[in-house]
């Protein structure tokens, strides 16, 4: 057994190798000479660029033509510029997420999931005069079937990281809150129905892979019940001080409550707090780096957090014996650029990395580890097109995994083919580890287009080492920004 695993990784391994080689080389032979040459200009520019918001820009690349940017509005662009005046925004977008298993995995098989998304920020500012005052808000309509439940067999990640919210609802709303800038922008207060993934653990590259592994945190974190994710949101606040320009620290409050009967329910209307058990207190230190003449930029986010709910314990949910104990988690998050492509302010190639740890008593995962790379206008021809690569591995708690044992030698679960029934965390079999991998290539088609041809591969489905045979699973992803 372990060989084979040793020979899985490898094959993984020598994958993802010669994705990286193969894209470094073309990065290597697009780039004409003039983006070896120094040039004070250009790095003013650049320099100028990171003092402001991340806009469009073709400082170093005429054919950077604005109207194939996938970043821009495909037809909001003159309303908001005309709504800018008054203090409002609206924005509108169209997510699908398509996946298949073509080899291994429970069977064959493709599944659709979307999310359209509708928001209004509002400057209060502008409106009436209140400095520093703004209100957000986003409705959802997620829709779709689960691809790692139907084919994949995966009862821990995700193919399709939109359909991680379990939702299959009309109407959702997504957040509505509030936020006070004061003291020139040093301190931030913000306030409402939100969710603590909307502003901690939180990565500008999550959500660049379909993989729900790293969207839009490390899996482990957002799986605890405390640390509310996309799209659940409770009601909760969180201060942020800006040190200075490039660090900050900020803690938050927020309702811990279960999916379903809490997070706002299914239409997120339900804003009660009946089916809160406690709440969660999350910190967390960041640093955004901008490095030398190329200004190579990046972040790196440290965190933890605190659920004082009581969770019933692995042991205690084979046994019956009633023991509890609370939750607590750790990350660390790193995404740094290490090549600068051309003087667009988000053009290079970037490392990810990242690092969550959960209560291993109470929590589903224990350790979780990302790495992965990100290319980004890598090919002069094609500037907004971009490529990701991201390896994943996962483990589950000991004591998971003994209670599994407990149940299966006790007679407490059924059993149908080599598939069991009734194992507690909804496995199919007894968890341990295991290493995910996506490949993906992103393509611009127009302003506020871009499609995705995904590559993922599940090596130990579900965490377990001889429930499914490996899945091989092909995807495609559209994102269109109205």
């Amino acid at each position: 057994m372990a060989n084979k695993i040793i020979q899985h990784s490898r094959i993984i391994f020598y994958i993802s190798t010669s994705f990286v080689t193969a894209f470094c080389g073309i990065s290597a032979f697009a780039k004409p000479e003039l983006h070896r040459k120094e040039n004070k200009q250009l790095d003013q520019l650049i320099h100028k660029r990171d003092d402001t918001a991340n806009q469009p820009s073709a400082l170093n690349n005429p054919e950077a033509d604005p109207d194939i940017n996938p970043s821009q509005e495909l037809l909001l662009g003159g309303v908001n510029k005309y709504l800018d005046q008054y203090g409002i925004q609206l924005g509108l977008s169209w997510l699908t997420e398509t996946a298949g298993v073509i080899n291994g995995g429970k069977k064959k098989g493709v599944d659709y999931a979307h999310q359209i998304a509708f928001s209004i920020d509002m400057d209060w500012e502008k409106i009436i005069g209140w400095k520093g005052f703004s209100t957000h808000a986003m409705v959802l309509n997620l829709a779709g079937r689960n691809a790692s439940k139907d084919y994949v067999g995966d009862s821990q990640i995700q193919a399709q990281e939109i359909y991680g919210g379990g939702y299959d609802r009309v109407l959702h709303m997504n957040y509505f809150y509030g936020l006070q800038k004061l003291w020139d922008d040093k301190v931030e207060i913000r306030f409402g129905r939100d969710s603590v993934g909307n502003n901690f653990a939180l990565s500008p590259f999550a959500c660049q892979f379909m993989l729900i592994a790293t969207c839009g945190q490390p899996r482990s974190i957002q799986s605890q019940q405390g640390f509310s994710p996309w799209p659940g949101t409770v009601w909760g606040a969180q201060i942020k001080y800006n040190i200075s320009k490039s660090t900050y620290f900020k803690v938050g409050a927020y309702e811990s409550s279960p999916w379903g009967t809490g997070k706002g329910g299914p239409t997120g209307l339900k804003w009660g707090v009946k089916a809160a058990t406690g709440a969660y207190v999350p910190v967390e230190f960041g640093y955004n780096s901008n490095f030398g003449k190329n200004h190579l930029n990046g972040y790196i986010r440290i965190g933890a957090g605190l659920d004082t709910s009581k969770f019933e314990t692995w042991s205690s949910k084979a046994t019956g014996s009633g023991k509890r104990d609370h939750t607590s988690q750790y990350w660390v998050m790193l995404g740094q650029m290490i090549y600068r492509n051309d003087q667009v302010k988000d053009h290079g190639l970037y490392v990810i990395a990242n690092w969550g740890h959960d209560s291993p008593l109470t929590a589903n995962y224990k350790d979780l580890y990302n790495i992965g790379f990100l290319d980004r206008g890598f090919w002069h021809a094609r500037p907004y097109d971009q490529i990701g690569l991201m390896m994943t591995y996962y483990t589950v708690p000991r004591g998971l995994s003994r209670a599994q044992e407990y149940q299966i030698n006790n007679g407490l679960v059924t059993q149908t083919n080599g598939i069991f029934g009734g194992l507690i965390n909804g496995a199919p079999g007894i968890q341990t580890n295991s290493m995910l991998f996506e490949a993906n290539y992103s393509i611009a088609v127009y302003r506020g287009v871009m499609i995705m041809p995904v590559f993922e591969y599940f090596h130990n489905v579900a965490a377990t080492r001889s429930t499914y045979k490996d899945a091989t699973v092909l995807g495609f992803r559209t994102n269109i920004i109205f």
